[in-house]
């Protein structure tokens, strides 16, 4: 079974600002999706430019591993796919259209090398000549074969590991299938292969975190106005 762990790491204050340049880059590759797809449905009467197509127009063009740059790429196609599958199930669900400032990149495959508790992260070779991994460490590894490394913002930057665990999925006993998709606006959407589908809305809740969040940095405004060890 696929799982995956999110965890903070360490790194130099270069290869920090290399890992925030990196985000941008991916962000320029989504963006560059958007244009492509949409100039080749233009030249071929609406026709959807294909995986072998837009990886093609791709490359060699962002100072990424070329296995980053493919992953901005599915995650675009997946995403296209999957609107066109809720729109034939009657939801009015929007294609991929916005521009990204900020995007996540991924390392798969031979993309990244692990040495203990070190991550050496490839950026591939540009202009003939292979660039520096960039060197990070996390307090601990899992005791597993790590498949793909995920660059993503939590408060800060960490990065979300994907392995195998080695065991089986837990045999479904019934005949269909759920997928459940956790937020903050909305804590738990849920779908199923019958096309029954639930929202349960987390503005509430969202509305309650804000004010106390307003509420403790007036409190921490006003304590910083005090002296030390005073009993006001």
């Amino acid at each position: 079974m696929i799982r995956c762990v999110k965890t903070p790491f360490h790194t130099s204050k270069g290869d920090l600002e290399r890992l925030f340049a990196c985000n941008r880059i991916s962000a320029e590759v989504w963006n560059q999706c958007l244009v492509i797809a949409k100039n080749y449905a233009l030249r071929q009467d609406g026709k959807w430019i294909g995986k072998t197509e837009l990886q093609a127009a791709l490359k060699n063009q962002f100072p990424l591993h070329s296995q980053s740059v493919q992953a901005v790429c599915h995650k675009y196609l997946f995403a296209r796919d999957s609107a066109k599958q809720a729109r034939k199930q009657g939801l009015r669900t929007k294609y991929p259209y916005k521009k990204k400032k900020h995007f996540n990149s991924k390392w798969v495959d031979q993309a990244f090398k692990i040495e203990g508790n070190t991550i050496y992260l490839s950026l591939g070779i540009q202009s003939g000549k292979r660039q520096q991994p960039i060197k990070i460490t996390v307090p601990r590894m899992p005791e597993a074969d790590i498949k793909e490394i995920e660059l993503v913002y939590d408060r800060k930057l960490m990065i979300s590991m994907s392995y195998d665990d080695g065991q089986a999925a837990a045999e479904n006993p019934g005949s269909q299938t759920a997928g459940v998709d956790l937020g903050e606006i909305h804590s738990i959407t849920a779908t199923t292969t019958e096309n029954k589908s639930i929202i349960i809305t987390g503005r509430k809740v969202r509305s309650i975190h804000r004010l106390r969040n307003k509420k403790l940095a007036e409190i921490q405004k006003l304590m910083s106005k005090c002296q030390k060890g005073s009993r006001q």
